[in-house]
């Protein structure tokens, strides 16, 4: 008969690294059956609001995101800059425009563009984009490198969602 320390001993193992990757990354989620998610892959940090290259990749609208029309992905886009100066794309024209962050909330001025004809997807895009970054406070969300712009009116939520692509020099 073996000693129950033997039998046991890899059983502690096994149980001391579920714990240990558990406490290290477990994100608990309520609902049904209260599931809890491990994973091995540490959190990724929140990239900066400023001085990083957001690209749009969806327009929110009634809950729900709708990814960027074919032609048009990657040509939106945005960078806030730490002297309050905002410059991206719309999608087919350029912008600059002063910006305010103040605590949650994020305030475009108002929008100098370049002057070319958008139409199809690129011109409805530049047309969502130029009235919800022109339409006044922003709730901004940063999970990792994901970025959510948000606005209320009139009962209706409107916003954008877009990943760092890159850190601005």
């Amino acid at each position: 008969m073996r000693p129950l320390r033997l039998l046991l001993a890899p059983l502690t193992a096994a149980l001391a690294l579920t714990a240990t990757v558990s406490c290290a990354t477990a994100e608990p989620r309520t609902g049904p059956g209260n599931v809890v998610t491990l994973s091995a892959e540490p959190r990724t940090p929140d990239a900066p609001l400023l001085a990083t290259r957001w690209t749009v990749d969806s327009l929110v609208g009634r809950e729900t995101a709708s990814p960027l029309p074919a032609g048009v992905e990657g040509k939106a886009w945005f960078t806030l800059a730490a002297d309050g100066t905002a410059s991206g794309g719309l999608g087919c024209n350029r912008f600059t425009a002063k910006a305010v962050v103040q605590g949650p909330l994020l305030t475009f001025g108002p929008l100098a563009t370049t002057r070319i004809a958008c139409e199809g997807p690129a011109g409805e895009v530049e047309r969502e984009l130029t009235g919800l970054f022109g339409g006044g406070p922003l709730t901004v969300e940063i999970k990792g490198d994901a970025l959510t712009l948000t606005a209320t009116a009139d009962g209706e939520i409107k916003g954008v969602t877009a990943r760092a692509a890159s850190a601005v020099e």
